[in-house]
C-alpha cells in the first residue's frame, strides 16, 4: 500500500508539472493573465490549438488489450502522452478592438510567439498577446486506476486534485468510464474485441472548465507476452472560459463566458502492450485532425 501510495503521489506531481511551461522560474500564472486580456471575439482563436492538443491527449491511453474475461483485475497505470506542435497552432486570424480597424490580422496562439502590433489613428497602438507556451510538442502525464473484470467489464477512474498558495492554477481532474469484453456474444473469434466509453472534467483556474467524452471499439490480438492493438474513436471535447475582460471600462461589457468545442472528432489507433506479469508496458499512436503517441506503465493484475 506505502508504495502505491508513493507511486500515485509521484504521478500527480508529473501531470502538474509537464501541463504548466511558464516561462517564469516561480510558475507565474502567465497563461490565465493572457486569456483575461482577450476579447470574446478572439479567444476561442487563440485558445484553440491549446485545446486540440489538451483533449487529444486526454482521450488517450485507456487501454492495451481487448482481452476482458471475467476474472479480477485491478492496475494503476502512469499515462504519458504528446501531441506535435507545428507552425499552424501558432497562429491565428484575430480582430483588433475598437476603435481599430476592424480587419482580421495574423497573430500569436498561445504556442505562439510574439503578438501582432497593428497602428490605429491618433498613433494609437494595440498588442496583441503573446503566446505563452514555448514547446514543439505538448506533454500530458495522468495516473489511471483499472478494476474488474466484472461481468467482463473494467471500470477506469482517474483522478488528480492540486491547490497551492502559489501562482500555479489550481487543478482539478475526475474521470471516470468502462470498457466492455464482447467475445462472449460470438463463438471462437480470431481477436478480442471490446468497447469502451469514457467521461472526463478538468478544470484548471479559475476560469477553464474542460469536458471531455469519448467512446472506442478495440481489438486485440495476443502473442505469448506480446499484445498487438487496434480501433477507432469517436471523441467530444468543450472548453469553456469565463472571466472578466481586463482594462474593460464601465460601459463596456467586460464580462466573457464563451464555449467552443475541440477539432478533434474521429481517430485511428495503433499500438502493442506488453505484459510482463504485474509489470504492464504499453505504447500506440493515434492519428486524426491532432496525433498522439502514448505511452504507459503499469503495476498489478
Amino acid at each position: 500500500m506505502k508504495n502505491l501510495i508513493t507511486f500515485l503521489k509521484g504521478t500527480s506531481l508529473c501531470l502538474a508539472f509537464m501541463i504548466f511551461f511558464f516561462n517564469s522560474a516561480n510558475a507565474q500564472n502567465q497563461l490565465e493573465d493572457a486569456i483575461k486580456q482577450l476579447s470574446a471575439d478572439n479567444v476561442s482563436g487563440y485558445m484553440q490549438p491549446f485545446l486540440n492538443g489538451f483533449s487529444a491527449n486526454m482521450n488517450s491511453g485507456f487501454s492495451g488489450t481487448a482481452n476482458i474475461e471475467n476474472k479480477f483485475t485491478i492496475r494503476i497505470d502512469a499515462i504519458g502522452m504528446a501531441t506535435m506542435i507545428g507552425s499552424a497552432e501558432e497562429m491565428y486570424n484575430a480582430t483588433p478592438p475598437q476603435p481599430f480597424a476592424q480587419q482580421t490580422v495574423r497573430t500569436a496562439t498561445v504556442f505562439g510567439d510574439q503578438g501582432a502590433v497593428v497602428q490605429g489613428p491618433e498613433g494609437l497602438s494595440y498588442k496583441f498577446q503573446n503566446g505563452q507556451l514555448d514547446m514543439d510538442y505538448f506533454p500530458l502525464v495522468a495516473p489511471q486506476l483499472t478494476i474488474g473484470n466484472f461481468y467482463n467489464t473494467q471500470l477506469i477512474f482517474r483522478f488528480f486534485t492540486y491547490s497551492s498558495d502559489s501562482d500555479v492554477p489550481d487543478i482539478d481532474m475526475l474521470g471516470f468510464g468502462l470498457r466492455h469484453g464482447l467475445n462472449q456474444y460470438f463463438s471462437e473469434l480470431p481477436l478480442d474485441l471490446a468497447a469502451g466509453a469514457f467521461f472526463q472534467t478538468f478544470k484548471m483556474g479559475e476560469i477553464i472548465d474542460t469536458k471531455f467524452f469519448s467512446i472506442n471499439g478495440l481489438a486485440s490480438k495476443e502473442f505469448s507476452i506480446l499484445t498487438l492493438y487496434g480501433g477507432v474513436q469517436y471523441e467530444y471535447s468543450n472548453m469553456n472560459v469565463n472571466y472578466t475582460l481586463s482594462g474593460a471600462s464601465a460601459d463596456e461589457d467586460s464580462e466573457v463566458d464563451l464555449s467552443f468545442s475541440s477539432d478533434n472528432h474521429i481517430r485511428a489507433i495503433a499500438g502493442l502492450n506488453l505484459n510482463l506479469g504485474v509489470v504492464h508496458l504499453r505504447t500506440d499512436f493515434n492519428l486524426g485532425n491532432v496525433s498522439v503517441l502514448s505511452a504507459s506503465i503499469g503495476f498489478g493484475i
